[in-house]
């Protein structure tokens, strides 16, 4: 068993700032397996090296694009020039807002599915950049990191609205590349998108499967993994999500908000409700009114 350190966001990211930093590691130091409360997003420039798990061994090279989330253990080892950049960031607390990246498969595989399943699928789904695209991201990082360090008039909002455009741009990418190895990772991603496309109405099982391609076993196993829920568990909680969005944002009665999520029966749909956030819809839009 390896012995990790974790590192906290707190001595990253300034308090009165948005948690985002960029690293430039040129070249990367051999570095032992760790933790973190953030996430990470990493370019690899040049070079390779070995970025290692409790359990895996997984090669980098130019044009690696990953993302690891904080409670992955790893390090990197065995480098030879290794040349990356780190994007530190925390999409938790950004509060940045989604519009309609919740619809892309690529974001789901890049920034949640993989990184989960990274263990499992030995790393076969990342993103491979060709030159262009390198070019590409690296000059929009470049632009993140002149922002956050000019401090220029709304250099926050600007910082943001850039990492907004590298997500966008990564998860394009994605979604574009055709994958040859193991592409389970990607078709759950697309199963999620299916989901986001879908949430004025329930969705069967049948439906899932054949988007995902995927036997039902084999979809209930991963999504278990993924989300901690059933696929239509997590779909309604999806659903209610949206409810509670419009509970806030509009002056709809419950009963058209439960209608226009394709509950057919408002009663039904405040029991839902209710069971996922323990309290009722009309519960829940007083106490939001409030604070």
């Amino acid at each position: 068993m390896y012995e990790k350190h974790h590192l906290m966001g707190k001595d990253f990211f300034n308090i009165d700032e948005i948690p985002l930093k960029i690293l430039y590691r040129e070249p990367q130091p051999e570095y032992p397996i760790h933790t973190h409360d953030f996430s990470e997003l990493v370019l690899v420039l040049n070079g390779h090296g070995t970025h290692f798990t409790q359990k895996h061994n997984f090669q980098v090279e130019r044009g690696d694009l990953f993302v690891i989330n904080g409670d992955l253990a790893h390090g990197y080892r065995d480098l030879k020039d290794l040349k990356l950049i780190n994007i530190l960031f925390d999409l938790n607390t950004m509060n940045l807002p989604y519009f309609d990246i919740n619809r892309s498969p690529g974001f789901h595989t890049l920034f949640t599915i993989e990184p989960l399943m990274r263990e499992d699928s030995r790393f076969s789904s990342r993103l491979k950049l060709d030159s262009f695209q390198i070019d590409y991201i690296k000059e929009l990082i470049d632009r993140i990191e002149k922002e956050l360090s000019g401090k220029r008039e709304s250099y926050r909002y600007m910082s943001a609205s850039l990492f907004m455009q590298l997500i966008t741009s990564i998860s394009r990418f994605y979604s574009e590349i055709s994958h040859s190895g193991d592409s389970n990772l990607y078709n759950l991603g697309e199963t999620i998108s299916f989901m986001e496309h879908n949430l004025d109405r329930s969705v069967s099982i049948k439906e899932l499967l054949e988007v995902s391609h995927m036997s039902e076993s084999s979809l209930l196993r991963a999504f278990k993994k993924i989300t901690g829920l059933s696929p239509l568990n997590y779909h309604l909680r999806k659903r209610v999500e949206k409810a509670c969005s419009l509970l806030i944002d509009s002056s709809m009665s419950i009963t058209m908000i439960a209608y226009d999520l394709g509950f057919n029966d408002s009663n039904y749909f405040s029991r839902q409700f209710k069971k996922i956030r323990s309290e009722t819809p009309g519960e829940y839009r007083k106490r939001s009114s409030r604070s």
